[in-house]
């Protein structure tokens, strides 16, 4: 079974790829300060950046609650 990855895309914006559309980062929040022009809650069609499995302390970064996220079981993160 394939697993829900959560990612860093671009240095700027939280988010989670599921399975089935590996081509869409769902958004979990963004960092204006960062340099992200992106809504939370929206989606990203990715034809180009840079994306990396996010960590626990980017979820801290970004300030969401790593705790229903922390089953690496469903998700594929970065230890």
């Amino acid at each position: 079974m394939e697993r829900t990855k959560l990612v860093v895309f671009n240095e700027h914006t939280l988010g989670y790829i599921q399975p089935e559309t590996p081509y869409k980062v769902s958004i979990l929040h963004t960092s204006i300060l960062r340099g992200s022009y992106y809504t939370d809650r929206s989606v990203i069609y990715v034809s180009d950046g840079t994306i990396r499995l996010a960590t626990e302390k980017d979820f801290e970064d970004y300030r969401v609650c790593f705790k229903g996220f922390n089953n690496p079981e469903k998700y594929e993160f970065s230890t």
